[in-house]
């Protein structure tokens, strides 16, 4: 669920740990860091946290601000999307520096968490060989 979004946490909090809450890319005014979703894991405490990985990034290139989020919410980690976030908010196929600035935090996901790619693949962007590919070096910097 997008926190844009929720209006009346009280009709969302039916769904208890059903319900996954996703940090936002630049566009939106609410969800982007920790302290702005801390607000509404306060009002829905069974609801879970999805990470985008590439929103996170696409807020804060530094990935101090990914490091943040993932240090307050690891405990509701559920899932992660991962793609190349660019400037005008669109997903990309993973760059070389997307592959380095997600490596620098995967060690912080847990191996059972789903990873969903979203990297856009349907008008030749890249192909799914590729994209599996660079996700394979994002998770090749996790030390075992």
């Amino acid at each position: 669920m997008h926190p844009d979004v929720i209006f009346n946490a009280n009709i969302w909090r039916l769904l208890g740990d059903r319900l996954l809450i996703e940090n936002m890319d630049k566009r939106k005014p609410i969800g982007r860091t920790a302290g702005e979703l801390a607000e509404f894991f306060i009002a829905l405490p069974e609801a879970r946290f999805c990470f985008d990985i590439g929103h996170a990034r696409q807020v804060d290139p530094s990935m101090t601000g990914a490091a943040l989020l993932l240090n307050a919410f690891r405990g509701r980690l559920a899932e992660v999307h991962m793609s190349e976030v660019n400037t005008s908010s669109r997903h990309d196929p993973l760059s070389s520096n997307a592959v380095a600035a997600f490596s620098s935090i995967m060690a912080e996901i847990r191996e059972d968490v789903p990873i969903i790619l979203e990297a856009l693949i349907d008008q030749g962007q890249s192909d799914i060989q590729t994209e599996i590919q660079r996700a394979n070096e994002v998770f090749g910097a996790v030390a075992v």
